[in-house]
């Protein structure tokens, strides 16, 4: 174990003590056991040591659970020690919320105790005793000293015992805490005014700031609740500002979050409590931090922090120019122990992660910038920390394959198999980081392949999911075995020969019983199937089988390494050359050490790679050629053929190209062809309309008619749903239109509504323009694919859920009311409202481009956005543009001005053109 690391003295001999005195009981419980089953005479224990080991964890999770310190100790021994102003971090956001709610109310608490206690008896002599029987009040209401007031909520039973009524209702209520009188104001609220020094006097003593600093919260909060009257803070929340306590997460509004982040700079707050997220680059140093959990819930239920995250939360203890050190306090928790955190302290660091990946924003800018050449794109590229990180280690993977060919004569053939696995997992999450899988590349997979080597790599994760799949495997096959039973018992039940005295009804009767019966344990077999599927070992076991399959000539180390330990089995059921199944891998983890495996590839040093440099570069290559496609890009003449060398060729963005490379966002391209901006001008999706030519024998005679009108033009397909859609879009309202580009801007929330559900929200024109992006989206997704791009490179998004609430909000509905629409949280509700704000932005700060007339002109270049739906972005951006959702960044007024001009001049062009084709 590392030095400075080891068990404190006193908590290693707690410890002890606590494990001896639980082997204590379970001896205890163990020989009464024995004792009980042998009528007193002894004998051997009825109780297994699998039972035993499980009651000695159960009884250690029990005494774990009484040293848990609570949140108000916690304050109090950092307080005695002055190490706060403190962070504590906890992983949830209900959780930060409920942490300050109980420290303000158990300060309060405190604070009443003492007052109550300081507080002479109002009985005098009419107590009597020294005990805290009934017998020390008399049940005559004259000997009370009380107001009349309180005399009249006094009530007497028929025995003759006095109470007070309602009593409850007063401890629920926020009034109890209230002064009832003059002289018992010292425990409560008598002003409203934050300002009043009683108030201040109050939350002073209480709390953990001083007078002044109470005083200097309480304007600040008033200031604020003046100045923003529909965002103002609560009463709870006001409460625990007074006394020092905040939270800060995701969920609250980011009014709110900077707030609490300015309180905590100038040390006016003392103690707040965060999620992890506050850890990263938030201006908020503090004196101490405390982690309150060592784990948090990931993909596979509650797992330990990774030891990057816990040392990045402790790293913001500690005020540059204020103290010489800073203090992290581990906490433990009800789960997990000091020994978890020195494990998590000692694991080793992950390695960085590049999240660097082309796009076509970038393609068209490094175009732009290399005078249309190719050189600053690939020089870029080349010298990307993507590639270096993704170049494959030759010399590690030959060390690797070397280890697991001469194996260990001291390891098991079982966990020989469990190395090379490991080593097909490493193996294939690296090509897919890299882009070379063949199997795919998307984010999904990634994340599922590092979720499966983090299990494979850890022995307790391991054993866990081992557990959970073998209890899953043998609900399955009870459940099987019940649906077989009750088969064949239908299956006699129509061999036997109705008795004739015996109503048939009653055969009828049973028959319909037993297949009632039938139909719901095949639901139960289905639904033991799919656990029993999407389970960690059948992802591992699909893993390893692709990877077998691929290797047809056996050199695979995992395929001789399975087919020695089927050979070492004595009763091997599995043929040569079977597939792994996820019954015998369990198999094998039962058999091999619980023992933690280290990587065998080295993910952070290597020597170049050219095939790998060759595959990010094809990346970028993938791009130029869709944005060819779809008229963002033009070689010149002096280039040749087109396609024949894409590196040789001399590229000229058009119009619609530089609004590709406008646009901050994700798939820029699929951005301007859901406004019908940019469309496949080279019919490279021409595929997708063979399945409505083969559908035309279904439509009748008058719409093929009708169709022969509509297509008797020579536009293009693409071209004429593009001009569609842009009709459509020119007859939005501005909050229809800020409904629309949250559709393509924003992510889904958790728990939303089905994209059905959301469709219906809809306007009318919405539907519309929903339907026709539809068809874009099919035509880009069907060229990307044919051009080779990555999945998640060319995500394209089309997300529903928040429309409605954006659209409301365009329209000027007040923020309770967006709140009501939305049922997101108020934090939640800013983020996706400022996404569709600066798309709105984006979208109406791109260069004007003067309309096109439909005069069916067959046009080879991207258009770019149309005047009109850029217009339409800037009237939505200035209605979204108000409190909780504001944005900095102002439209150029002389610009728009210039713009408006131009867009009455352009519109004016396209009535005369469409005038003169209706009379021709």
């Amino acid at each position: 174990m590392p030095r400075g690391l080891d068990l404190h003295p006193t908590l290693q001999s707690a410890s002890e003590q606590t494990s001896a005195s639980i082997d204590r009981r379970i001896r205890r419980i163990v020989e009464r056991e024995s004792y009980d089953d042998y009528d007193g005479r002894g004998g051997r224990s009825s109780i297994s040591a699998r039972e035993q080991r499980r009651m000695k964890e159960n009884m250690l999770k029990a005494e774990l659970r009484k040293s848990v310190p609570s949140i108000e100790s916690l304050v109090q021994k950092l307080r005695q020690r002055d190490l706060l102003p403190a962070i504590f971090f906890i992983f949830s956001r209900k959780g930060c919320d409920n942490a300050a709610e109980i420290l303000c109310q158990s300060l309060k608490t405190k604070e009443e105790k003492k007052a109550n206690s300081r507080r002479p008896s109002r009985r005098g002599n009419k107590m009597k005793g020294k005990g805290r029987g009934r017998g020390r009040r008399q049940s005559n209401n004259d000997e009370w000293d009380l107001n009349e007031d309180e005399l009249a909520m006094v009530q007497q039973d028929e025995e003759g015992r006095n109470f007070r009524a309602n009593l409850l209702d007063q401890l629920l209520s926020d009034e109890f805490d209230a002064p009832t009188g003059a002289e018992d104001s010292a425990v409560g609220v008598e002003d409203d005014s934050f300002l009043s020094d009683k108030n201040i006097h109050y939350y002073a003593d209480i709390g953990l700031l001083s007078f002044d600093e109470t005083k200097e919260v309480a304007a600040r909060v008033l200031s604020f609740n003046t100045a923003n009257p529909e965002i103002a803070f609560e009463d709870n929340t006001v409460e625990q500002l007074l006394c020092g306590v905040g939270s800060h997460h995701a969920g609250i509004l980011p009014a709110h979050k900077a707030f609490v982040e300015s309180l905590f700079r100038v040390e006016l707050m003392k103690a707040v409590f965060a999620t992890e997220t506050l850890a990263a680059g938030i201006n908020m140093p503090a004196r101490t931090t405390v982690i309150c959990s060592l784990a948090k819930r990931g993909d596979l239920g509650m797992e330990l922090l990774e030891t990057h995250n816990l040392l990045q939360m402790a790293g913001r203890a500690g005020r540059r120019g204020m103290d010489t050190q800073g203090a992290c306090v581990i906490s433990a928790t009800a789960f997990e122990g000091p020994e978890d955190a020195i494990t998590i302290l000692t694991n080793e660091i992950k390695p960085v992660v590049s999240q660097f990946s082309p796009s076509y924003a970038l393609a068209v800018n490094l175009i732009d910038r290399g005078g249309g050449k190719l050189d600053v794109a690939k020089n870029m590229v080349e010298k990307s920390f993507a590639v270096w990180e993704s170049q494959q280690r030759e010399e590690d993977l030959r060390v690797a394959l070397e280890a697991l060919d001469s194996g260990d004569d001291d390891l098991l053939p079982e966990e020989q198999f469990l190395n090379a696995l490991q080593f097909t997992l490493e193996k294939e999450l690296m090509e897919a980081r890299d882009g070379t899988s063949p199997t795919g590349t998307s984010q999904s997979k990634i994340s599922k392949l590092a979720t499966l080597v983090d299990v494979l790599a850890d022995g307790k994760k391991l054993k866990k999911i081992s557990k959970r799949f073998s209890g899953a495997a043998q609900i399955l096959d009870l459940e099987q075995t019940t649906l077989k039973y009750l088969e064949r018992e239908l299956q006699e039940i129509d061999e036997l020969e109705p008795d004739p005295e015996l109503p048939p009804e009653l055969f009828d009767s049973d028959r319909k019983e037993f297949i009632a019966e039938i139909k719901t344990q095949r639901r139960r077999v289905m639904k033991g199937e799919r656990e029993v599927n999407n389970s960690i070992l059948s992802a591992m076991a699909k893993v390893a089988n692709n990877r077998m399959r691929d290797e047809t000539d056996g050199s695979d180390p995992l395929s001789k390494a399975l087919l020695a330990v089927r050979l070492h089995g004595e009763e091997s059921t599995f043929p040569d050359g079977a597939p792994l199944e996820p019954g015998e891998l369990n198999a094998y983890i039962k058999t091999s050490p619980k023992s933690k495996r280290r990587p065998l590839l080295d993910q952070t040093t290597s020597a170049p790679s050219e095939d790998n440099e060759n595959d990010s570069w094809n990346q970028m290559l993938a791009l130029l050629k869709i944005l060819e496609a779809y008229g963002c890009l033009i070689t010149g003449p002096e280039s040749g053929e087109s396609g024949s060398n894409p590196e040789s060729d001399l590229y000229t963005v058009t119009s619609g190209g530089g609004h590709v490379g406008g646009l901050g966002m994700d798939n820029s391209l699929w951005q301007l062809c859901a406004l019908g901006a940019a469309w496949d001008v080279a019919y490279e999706s021409a595929e997708l309309d063979n399945f409505q030519e083969d559908l035309e024998y279904l439509v009748t005679d008058d719409d093929l008619i009708d169709q022969e009108k509509e297509d008797i033009s020579d536009i293009p397909k693409p071209q004429k749903e593009a001009e569609n859609l842009v009709d459509y879009l020119c007859q939005m309202e501005p909050s229809e239109m800020a409904g629309y580009v949250s559709c393509l801007v924003v992510d889904a929330q958790r728990g939303a509504d089905s994209a059905l559900e959301s469709f219906q929200k809809l306007t009318n024109l919405q539907q519309r323009v929903v339907q026709g992006a539809l068809l874009s989206l099919e035509r880009l997704v069907e060229v990307q694919r044919k051009s080779g791009l990555d999945d998640s490179i060319g995500k394209c998004q089309l997300e529903l859920s928040s429309c409605d609430v954006v659209t409301a909000w365009a329209s000027g509905c007040s923020w309770n009311e967006a709140l009501a629409i939305s049922g997101a949280a108020p934090g939640d509700l800013v983020r996706t409202l400022s996404r569709a704000l600066d798309g709105l932005r984006q979208l109406g700060n791109l260069p004007y481009l003067p309309a096109r007339g439909l005069d069916g002109t067959v046009h080879l270049e991207a258009s770019g956005i149309h005047p009109k739906i850029r217009s339409l972005c800037r009237e939505a951006a200035n209605e979204m543009d108000r409190y909780p959702v504001k944005d900095m960044l102002p439209f150029d007024e002389a610009e728009l001005d210039n713009t408006e001009e131009s867009d009455e001049d352009e519109k004016d062009d396209i009535i005369e053109e469409e005038e003169v084709d209706e009379r021709t």
